[in-house]
């Protein structure tokens, strides 16, 4: 609900600069408004920029929305150049970005469709980005018809997209149909995705009507999906049953297969996971490491499950020549996972995982946060008193 004093002090200053923004009135000033010199309009973004900054982004919200709400009662005020209302586009897409950041999703929609209803022509780009976030909102919501049908419209409006919307496009259709359990369709879109990059690369990096940022999230994205097999194969792959057997020769033999055969799958998922670190997400890159990390502690644990022989050579073939193989690299990449995390504040998700994986490999050395610091109580601490000595 807006504020009361808000609506009292922009209804006259209002009214005047649709009548006129030239015209004088004379009105009481409160202590914190403008001088008559400003106009009402002004002002209010003003508040509104500064509450932004001040991250008091309820009360910022509204503002934008009164701001701009008032500035399209009048149909060409907008776009007239150096007019009061001339960041009406600006404060929409800020009102709407603040409104989905809140959860607030109603409004947030509202905030799109009257951004795409007065500047779909005069700024068609700007137009074209907010409905891909609203679809991306949709699709975050769990609301994949609506999201699905923001696409269809967009692609209506803009039917020669560029090869960036397209790209995008196609990425989200991808993640929308693996929700619903069509990987097959999925598959095909991020295939998509990723011939459209390596083909049309040169005239994507040049210019386009999405944010190149977007385009290589949407491509990291569907390297992490195609990837996704390869790492389920390697962590289904069993240790070789060993029980009973006491020839060498035998031993070495169920051995070396399962040797050659996991470390051939684990070579494969990891080169689709680091083919996400050239294109520059944090996030992304997080996963993968994250990923990487998790299958080289499966290969630890799975080694040092094995039924060892005495036979020395056979003993470092087994392990190749490390005391405790996939020990070393499943470290540094939960390491790596945690510190890109902490130093660009993304995927904390995916960094609670790395911590765990951390705290798998070497207990002693890796311990939970919560194992040095202890979890808050909040039970009363009373001082303990000697046997027979009573309150």
């Amino acid at each position: 609900m807006r504020f009361l004093w808000l609506a009292v002090f922009l209804l006259v200053p209002l009214s005047a600069w649709a009548q006129g923004p030239e015209e004088s009135i004379e009105r009481p000033e409160p202590a914190n408004a403008p001088s008559t010199e400003t106009p009402s309009l002004t002002w209010v973004l003003e508040r509104a920029e500064e509450l932004d900054s001040q991250a008091d982004y309820v009360p910022a919200s509204e503002l934008y929305e009164v701001y701009a709400e008032a500035c399209l009662d009048t149909a060409t005020a907008a776009l007239e150049t150096g007019s009061p209302c001339f960041q009406t586009g600006r404060a929409l897409e800020r009102a709407f970005e603040l409104r989905r950041a809140l959860g607030d999703l109603d409004a947030a929609s509202r905030n799109a469709a009257h951004l795409r209803e007065h500047f779909l022509y005069a700024e068609p780009r700007r137009a074209l980005q907010v409905g891909y976030q609203v679809a991306r909102m949709h699709f975050a919501a769990g609301d994949l018809d609506e999201a699905t049908d923001e696409l269809d419209g967009l692609g209506r409006l803009h039917p020669h997209a560029s090869a960036r919307q397209a790209l995008v496009f196609d990425a989200l259709r991808a993640e929308i149909a693996a929700t619903r359990g069509r990987r097959g369709t999925s598959t095909r879109a991020w295939r998509r995705v990723e011939r459209r990059w390596e083909r049309d690369r040169a005239a994507i990096e040049v210019d386009g009507s999405m944010p190149i940022t977007w385009v290589r999230e949407a491509v990291a994205e569907g390297r992490l999906q195609r990837a996704q097999p390869q790492v389920d194969r390697f962590l289904a792959t069993r240790a070789p049953r060993l029980r009973g057997v006491r020839s060498d020769a035998r031993w070495w033999s169920r051995v070396s297969a399962w040797l050659t055969r996991s470390r051939r799958r684990l070579a494969l998922a990891r080169h689709g996971l680091e083919r996400v670190y050239e294109l520059g997400s944090v996030r992304h890159s997080v996963i993968a490491a994250a990923r990487i990390g998790e299958m080289y502690g499966r290969q630890a644990d799975v080694h040092t499950s094995l039924s060892l022989p005495d036979h020395d050579l056979l003993l470092a073939l087994a392990r190749d020549g490390a005391n405790r193989p996939g020990y070393d690299e499943a470290r540094s990449h939960f390491e790596t996972c945690l510190a890109w995390s902490a130093n660009n504040g993304v995927a904390s998700t995916w960094a609670e995982r790395c911590e765990r994986g951390l705290n798998d490999l070497d207990p002693e050395v890796y311990p939970m946060q919560a194992e040095l610091h202890g979890e808050a109580s909040y039970h009363p601490v009373a001082r303990a008193l000697p046997l027979g000595v009573e309150d």
